[in-house]
């Protein structure tokens, strides 16, 4: 990673949320150390409640610790920043407005040139496939499709980080498997630095190039490994999916999200 520029660091992160009284507080996070390297893809694993989208929307500013730090570009994240594109498992689209007025939306708020905001607009959404519906509303969409929308909404701002919470999970498994080529192509296009999560043991091998597994609440990172699996797919998973390095790894990683061994990384 020496050669890679640093984006976010996080050290000792702690999250505990307070109950009515202490006995019913709840620690969340325990002591999350990550570095994010620019052009990372980073997928994490980990069961339910362990706390995953919490890690995540500390990340997005969206959350306040109770103990560590985040930084981004060495700056404390104190709030929501542009810079942070924050994907949904349900899209967050605004059912007045048509698909190209959704996708033009953030641009336009932020003051950027008509002309270059339009520009912007239609170059993503013919990124993700959808100009044949630009003056489609949401509610004439699939599922599929809205998070293809909710996908070029959040890259027109041209985000420094892409931070994704489960954005296939509410799909089917065909239209699941069409999103993760498309968010493939997309991040060896843009070049963006995505963090998502999953429950998917094989969307997290199949697409990252960092997997982190995190334990049962309290949430700790308890493995880390570089893979490069996503880098050798072309048209199907099949190649990758039946190595003897993906077998192995896969049954690793779903033995450490059931039984939280491991050390603190």
């Amino acid at each position: 990673m020496k050669d890679k520029k640093v984006l976010m660091t996080i050290e000792d992160l702690s999250l505990q949320y307070e109950g009515a009284d202490s006995s019913m507080d709840t620690l969340a996070l325990s002591h999350v150390d990550l570095t994010v390297y620019e052009g990372d893809f980073i997928c994490v694993l980990g069961p339910s409640g362990c706390g995953k989208s919490t890690l995540l929307n500390i990340m997005a500013g969206l959350l306040s610790s109770t103990e560590g730090t985040v930084k981004m570009m060495g700056e404390p994240v104190t709030g929501v920043d542009w810079k942070r594109a924050v994907v949904f498992q349900t899209p967050t689209l605004y059912p007045w407005l048509d698909v190209y007025k959704n996708i033009a939306f953030g641009p336009n708020v932020r003051g950027v040139d008509p002309k270059e905001a339009e520009q912007r607009a239609k170059d993503y959404l013919n990124l993700v496939g959808l100009q044949e519906f630009a003056h489609a509303k949401p509610y004439e969409l699939s599922g599929g499709m809205r998070q293809r929308v909710a996908l070029a909404r959040a890259l027109v701002n041209d985000p420094k980080m892409m931070l994704m919470d489960e954005p296939f999970g509410a799909l089917d498994a065909f239209t699941r498997n069409t999103m993760q080529d498309l968010i493939r192509k997309i991040w060896k296009e843009t070049k963006k630095t995505v963090f998502l999560i999953t429950h998917d043991v094989d969307e997290a091998l199949t697409l990252g190039t960092r997997v982190i597994a995190m334990s049962p609440r309290p949430g700790r990172i308890v493995k880390e490994v570089e893979i490069d699996f996503t880098l050798q797919m072309e048209d199907s998973q099949e190649d990758a999916r039946y190595t003897p390095e993906y077998i192995s790894l896969r049954k690793e990683i779903l033995q450490l999200m059931g039984e939280g061994r491991g050390g603190t990384k």
